[in-house]
């Protein structure tokens, strides 16, 4: 039987989970309206300068390039999935500490 404290901790953890979920939501969507902007500034830059072919396959490889190390910095995917089973692991404790 679980007590008041084991009880009061799983709350804690879960809480704490909670913000780190909600944090990283916070950052992803940061990083996609950040995508989203280096993405009409390309579009722009583009239809302004009207590169050469050339020109526009090595700025279209230097943004690609500028992408990917958002992402790779932040490894969101594997972050996202640790979270989702500490959650479930604190839910589960939870539901069992109510029974």
């Amino acid at each position: 039987m679980a007590t008041l404290a084991d009880v009061l901790k799983a709350i804690k953890d879960l809480i704490t989970v909670t913000e780190k979920v909600r944090d990283n939501t916070n950052m992803i969507v940061k990083l996609e309206e950040e995508v989203r902007g280096l993405k009409d500034e390309f579009r722009a830059f583009r239809e302004e300068s009207r590169l050469g072919d050339s020109e526009l396959r090595g700025d279209i490889k230097e943004l690609r390039g500028d992408i990917k190390a958002i992402l790779n910095t932040l490894d969101v995917k594997e972050e996202m999935s640790a979270l989702k089973i500490q959650l479930v692991e604190h839910i589960a404790a939870s539901e069992k500490a109510k029974a």
